[in-house]
Parts: structure tokens; sequence; C-alpha cells
């Protein structure tokens, strides 16, 4: 048994969305399988709401930066005051609590010197990686921001900061502990934009309590009524939603979630202008009411616009036996699959989503087999599966086995992804090497003469930069867009026009008065436009030197414009 403290932001019941939920999910099970729990998360309370007793003690004490809810930059001395609260708070539960390891969960508007504090006292740190922070969490906590922006701030940063009594540049966190990411699209999200890279990982896909979620029975007469369940976010789709309903009459939608007082103002002004005001209902339940909401209402709606790094809720629809249509981005591709389990419509479309809906309203048959395919997909998550693996992660991590930096993978960590055969995942990798495992096949692609590609819709398709120039034609484009899945992934690394090692090539043949052969790879801008017609870039960033001390050097000044000579680029895009 282990001592766990548990670190994060939001915690329930004072949360927004699936996060936090599956935080206190698998923080409460693994309290029931005797491990001592604690959790310190931010003293931020949502109005309305009542503390509900916890099995464990849940210190709500840490200062953020977040206030109104939005981003807060507070004044320089504000800064100071918060991190040096934030320091005696951390350090006051370590001493009090002891623990074996700490579970770091969302840090998102939370002070990141948090983290330089606990690989400072070398306390293992297991991360639990459910959103993109690990991108976004230096731009939302303003000192770390502070001491980050260049050569000069971070020389000045460590110069001030034992007078300060705080820390001030973030440190490596990819060295500092083992990462689980919720999703393999989180994964190379975060490997691709951070500035970290992270020897210690693995996948954990969530999971849900089926029996909180049982199959309902479902008449099979279509009632006109959607739902939407979660945050209420713009970037979450409730604006196509609502486009769509006007294109749909005798139709309502259940919006159930919390969000900003404004955002809801917001979303009915927009209803009465589209004249739909009378079919929508706002509402935020609690957790316990969702099953009844899925098996009360003909469909839910999972519209996403942001590449979602997961998604709980489709599951817990599929569960109950209620039908999805989703957009599929980031992390819910993985699991969802059009015409199977689910339909999906490109996101923001309105007119495609009103369609979608109109095709499932008339057609009985389809509703049935999504129903089906959906409880089988369920399966496959159940949320004691997540638990044994979290507890695998911080058990070896409280015993000192995932703790050498330079490790390649973790192999005192093998974990069995929850998703099996009898989910379609095809792959499609092209470049020297062997695909990416997956269930169902894979393809590989070594060469450009083997084009045209095989036949077939790839949820997923892979390139290296082994294969020159494959980026180079219009035509390749189409023709890897032509073997994808509406809403499948392309990842690529491509090499890089303006890499400086080139340059500096083609600068030695200048001086030597010999003639350069002209430059191969592609520039980021050319690597937009190639790909716009066809696939929706969502992450680009710069793939450094890693061979040898100097390339590594090289490497992490890798910042503002100085990324575009970088040694290659790596994307991942949408098929749309």
């Amino acid at each position: 048994m282990a001592r766990i403290l548990t670190l994060t932001n939001w915690y329930p019941p004072h949360h927004f969305g699936g996060y936090e939920v599956l935080c206190a999910d698998v923080m409460t099970r693994l309290g029931q399988r005797g491990h001592d729990i604690e959790v310190l998360c931010s003293n931020q309370l949502l109005p309305d709401v009542t503390d509900e007793t916890s099995p464990f003690p849940v210190h709500r004490e840490l200062a953020m930066y977040w206030r109104d809810g939005a981003p807060w930059t507070p004044t320089f001395s504000e800064q100071l005051a918060m991190e040096r609260s934030n320091q005696q708070t951390l350090a006051a539960a370590l001493d009090r609590f002891n623990p074996d390891v700490i579970s770091v969960w969302a840090m998102g508007a939370l002070s990141l010197s948090l983290l330089s504090t606990l690989s400072r006292r070398q306390i293992p740190l297991v991360y639990a990686i459910c959103d993109e922070w690990l991108i976004y969490g230096v731009a939302l906590d303003p000192w770390s921001r502070r001491w980050q922006n260049n050569p000069v701030t971070r020389g000045m940063g460590r110069l001030m900061e034992r007078r300060l009594g705080v820390p001030t540049v973030p440190i490596d966190l990819g060295a500092t502990g083992f990462f689980c990411f919720l999703s393999d699209f989180t994964r190379r999200a975060s490997r691709t934009a951070s500035p970290w890279n992270f020897p210690h990982q693995t996948v954990v896909y969530p999971g849900i309590d089926r029996s909180l979620f049982p199959p309902s029975h479902q008449a099979d007469a279509w009632n006109g009524k959607l739902l939407y369940t979660g945050r209420l976010d713009q970037r979450k789709g409730t604006d196509t939603v609502l486009r769509a309903l006007a294109q749909l009459p005798e139709t309502t939608v259940s919006f159930l979630g919390r969000g900003e007082a404004t955002e809801q103002a917001r979303l009915e002004r927009l209803a009465a202008e589209l004249g739909v005001t009378s079919r929508i209902h706002f509402e935020a339940i609690p957790r316990t009411a969702l099953p009844h909401a899925y098996a009360t209402h003909d469909c839910l709606l999972f519209p996403s616009e942001w590449p979602e790094p997961f998604g709980l809720v489709p599951l817990e629809a599929m569960a109950t036996g209620t039908p999805v249509v989703a957009t599929g981005t980031g992390g819910s591709g993985e699991y969802l699959r059009d015409g199977q389990n689910c339909l999906l419509f490109p996101p923001g479309d309105d007119g495609v989503l009103a369609r979608v809906i109109m095709r499932l309203a008339n057609d009985t048959e389809l509703r049935r087999s999504l129903r089906q395919h959906g409880r089988q997909t369920a399966e496959h998550f159940d949320i004691a599966s997540t638990v044994d693996a979290y507890e695998k992660c911080h058990l070896a991590a409280a015993q000192g086995r995932v703790a050498q930096a330079d490790s390649t993978s973790a192999d005192d960590v093998q974990l069995t992804a929850q998703v099996t055969s009898e989910i379609p995942h095809a792959v499609l990798t092209i470049g020297p090497g062997q695909p990416i495992e997956a269930p169902g096949g894979a393809v590989v692609i070594e060469d450009l003469a083997q084009l045209p590609f095989p036949d077939g819709e790839f949820a997923e398709v892979h390139m290296s930069d082994g294969i020159g120039g494959l980026l180079d034609d219009p035509a390749h484009i189409r023709e890897i867009r032509r073997v994808s899945k509406m809403g499948g992934t392309l990842t690529a690394d491509l090499p890089n026009r303006y890499d400086v090692g080139r340059l500096k090539a083609q600068a030695g043949d200048r001086w030597r008065g010999r003639s350069s052969p002209s430059p191969k790879g592609s520039t980021w801008s050319e690597v937009d436009a190639l790909l716009a017609p066809s696939f929706r870039i969502e992450t680009r960033g710069p793939i450094g030197w890693t061979a040898t001390a100097a390339g590594r050097a090289c490497t992490r000044v890798l910042i503002g414009p100085l990324r575009s000579l970088s040694k290659g680029i790596r994307i991942t895009a949408r098929a749309q």
C-alpha cells in the first residue's frame, strides 16, 4: 500500500468537466483498495455547490491564477505572495502526510513552481495527463511565464531565486516523473508542442463505472429529444448545435452542464436570434442524474470543435444504449467509429449535423445498430481497468522502479490498453520501420513506387521523414486523404528545407565556389498550404537535433522565430 498525495486544480464537487471526475473516481477507488489518500487542490469554489462528504481529506487551500472565470495576471508583488503561500501550503502537506508518491493531475492556472519543489525534494511523481496543460501551463502561470520568456529573464530568475525564496524558472518536467496520458492523441500533442520530452510514459485510457450507467430499455420511437452534457463552452460546439436545431422542427435540445454565467447568457441570445428559445433547456444536474438523462433522450450530441483529449460522455451514453452523434476530434477519434458505434460530422458544420440527425431519426435499424455496437464499445472502457493501470504506475514510482531519466522505455510498467481487437482500428504507416501495433492490422508503405495506397479507410496515417517528397505533391495529399477516414488522424515528421544545418552546408558550398543541390523538404507555410484542402492542422512543432550534445543545446534555443530553423517539422492533422 502507498501514501498518495494528489495535486490538482479543481476537485469535485467544485469542478467543470470529466478530468476532475476521473481524478475523483481513481482516487476514491485507490482509497477503497487500502491506499492512504489526501488531496491538495485550489481554493476555487463554485457558487451554489455544497461540499460532499469525502472518504479522505480534501484540502482546498492553493491560490490559483484564475478569477471570474478567466486567467488572471496579478501584480508582481501579488504573484510573489501567492507563490510563497502556495509553497508553504505544500510544505505543510508534505510534513503532515509524508507521502510515498505524488499524483499530479490538472495543473492549469496553478503554480508550476510546486512541481519544482517536489522534484528537488526527490519525491516520486506520477502525472495523469488528461488535457494539454503541459502545452498551455506556462502561459496560464504568470510567475513561470515571467522567467521563461527568454535567456535574459531565465538568467535573472536563477540569480534571484534564493533572494525571492521560491522557485522561478520552470524545470524540465519531462524528466521528473512517470507520465500517464489518457489518449495517444494527447501524448503526441504534448510531445510535439510542449517544451519537454517524456522518457517514462504510457497511455492509460479512462474508463467509466458501468454500474452507474446500466443499459436502459429504449423504445424504437423517435421523439426528437437531443442531449448535450458537459461544460458550456463555445469550443465544445454549442453554437453549432443551436444552428442545427434551427433546421430541425419539432426537435428539442437539453443542455445539461455547468459553465460561466456569461456563456449561458450568450447561448440564450443566440437561441433568441435563431428563434429556438422555446426548444432549449439549460440545467446543471448532479452526476447521479445523468443515467436518467441519457435514457430519456433520443440522441447524445458530442459536437466538439477543439481537439478533445478523450471524452467520457459518449462512452456513458453508449453504455446506456443512447445513440451518439459526434465530431470525433482529438482523442475521441480513437474509439468513435462512424456508422458503427456513432455517426460523425465535420466540426462546426451545422448543415451536416442537421442532416445526420434527420438520418438517425428516419432509420430505426440504424438506431438499433448504434445502440448495440455502442454498448460493446463501452464494455472495453471500464473504470476498474483504469484504476489497475494507475495503481501499477503509482506503486512502481513509489518503489523507485521508474527513476532512471535516461531510460527509453518504462519496462517495469507495461500496461495493456483497454481497446481490444473488437474495436476496428486500422493504421497506415508510411516510411521505413515497423508499423505501429494496432488491433485490426497495419500496412507499411516504404517506397513511393508502391502508390497508389491499398484500398481502405484508415483511422490513422503515420508518416516518417524517411520518405522525402511525399508531401511535395498535391496528388500525394489527395491519395492520403482518399484512404483516411473522415476525422482520421495524419501524423507526419517532415524534413525542414530551412534546417540550419542545411543552410550552413549551402553557405560552405558558396564559399568554396561549388554549386549546391536544391534543398529538399518543406517550409512551414508550404505544409499549411498543401494540407489545407484535405486536412485541418491541429498541432505543429519543431523537431530538434538529438544526436550530439551540441545539437541538443541548439534545440533548446528553438523559441519564437528560431523554430522555423528546426531540423524538421512535426504535424498532426485531421482529415476533413
